[in-house]
């Protein structure tokens, strides 16, 4: 529950702004979504590689900068670039502009700076040091940016404070500071920007104004560069609308099109795959959830050695046991299909051996048979020969015989006579 809380808190703080359109007619295959993120994974390297080339074209200029007001300009845009690629890197950019906008004697931009290092304090999960650097901020001094920066610095303070509190009593003085410092941030907003729009609709979910805090999604939506990383924060805002509607299936298209989002754009502070990898394991599917999250945990290593770590080793720990217990069930099913294809090929060899035995007692047998077919054969020839014999010799006895019976004829005529 807590890593859900942190999630929305950490998109809800992340930077944005942009413009693009609403989607009409969406037709959701969740199966399609996933290959496609997959794909976007394989290609993450390239998209980093690109992203960072964008990183060293500025930091080019940066180094080719002739004067404070051009290096501060560059310092601000490179911190705002690495907000969401490398915690470490927005912090130095962000200390080196207001160490150059002291030198340039601009005190409200300094102040900025600080407020802007607090929030990234908070963001990073350094309360205590956010809240240090914020009492001592003159808030007289801060431009309305810079004031802004403040007001969400104390209101990110105070909600992660309010999460991990372990004392009932300072939970509730969080929360009640955190409501505080959110109506102030709310006031110091414009009511119809994006930013307004960001902290006001996760309270109208809270609140059970679904439909509500859907048509602010829409006109966040209509306002977001498609496929952008703003895009992103704002499809993961509608997800948990779905979700509290207990529309799962829409709810996963819009998790499904954040996390797609975030990878294309070589957002290392990944919160929205982290989200869709927990869905998968609690939906069975681990495979795909322990894929996710590996790639979610080293690229929130990227981000920042330190960030989100404690915070993802509980479900990072839970899909890791349920990959584990799925690789030796597998690997049980291996030993077992091992087993039977074993017996099936002694079965076989048996067979094998008997058929061949059969065969050769056949061969035997019809070579038996032959030589028996040639004796046959050959006492049939004799018999023919010895019948032929006794029909000759018969003949022979006959004309003998009528010969005799002649002789005997004759003399008896002789006789008689």
């Amino acid at each position: 529950m807590k890593i859900r809380q942190i999630i929305a808190v950490a998109l809800l703080f992340a930077a944005g702004g942009a413009q693009g359109q609403l989607p009409q007619d969406i037709n959701v295959d969740l199966p399609e979504m996933y290959k496609e993120i997959d794909e976007a994974i394989g290609n993450s390297p390239q998209y980093i590689a690109d992203y960072r080339a964008k990183l060293r074209k500025v930091e080019g200029d940066l180094g080719q900068a002739t004067n404070d007001e051009q290096r501060l300009m560059l310092l601000m845009q490179l911190s705002d670039m690495y907000e969401s690629f490398n915690a470490d890197s927005t912090l130095s950019y962000t200390r080196r502009s207001m160490k150059v906008a002291h030198a340039l004697g601009m005190e409200d931009a300094a102040e900025d700076c600080q407020a802007r290092i607090a929030y990234l304090c908070a963001f990073l999960g350094s309360q205590t040091e956010a809240l240090t650097i914020l009492k001592n901020i003159d808030k007289s001094k801060l431009s309305k940016k810079g004031l802004i920066s403040y007001y969400r610095a104390y209101t990110l303070s105070y909600n992660y404070m309010s999460i991990y509190c372990k004392t009932p009593a300072m939970r509730e003085e969080s929360t009640q500071q955190y409501r505080l410092y959110m109506d102030s941030l709310l006031n110091a907003v414009p009511p119809e920007s994006e930013l307004y729009f960001r902290h006001r609709e996760p309270m109208l979910v809270e609140e059970g104004k679904l439909d509500e805090a859907l048509k602010m999604n829409d006109k966040r939506l209509n306002l977001a560069e498609a496929d952008s990383h703003d895009d992103a924060i704002i499809a993961y805002n509608r997800f948990t609308i779905y979700q509290k509607k207990g529309d799962m299936e829409m709810a996963k298209y819009w998790l499904c099109r954040s996390a797609l989002a975030d990878v294309c754009n070589a957002v290392m502070d990944q919160t929205s795959l982290m989200s869709l990898a927990e869905l998968l394991n609690s939906e069975g599917d681990t495979e795909r959830a322990n894929r996710y999250i590996a790639f979610t945990w080293e690229c929130n290593r990227r981000y920042s050695p330190n960030m989100r770590s404690w915070q993802m080793a509980p479900l990072f720990s839970a899909i890791e046991q349920n990959y584990e217990t799925l690789f030796d069930m597998k690997g049980r099913l291996l030993t077992i299909w091992a087993v039977i294809a074993t017996i099936l090929l002694i079965v076989l060899a048996v067979y094998l051996v008997t058929i061949n035995k059969e065969r050769k007692q056949l061969k035997n047998t019809h070579k038996g048979l032959k030589e028996s077919n040639e004796q046959l054969e050959q006492t049939n020839h004799k018999l023919e020969w010895t019948h032929k014999k006794v029909m000759t010799n018969n003949t022979e006895l006959i004309a003998l015989n009528k010969k005799l019976e002649e002789e005997i004829e004759a003399l008896k005529k002789k006789c008689g006579g």
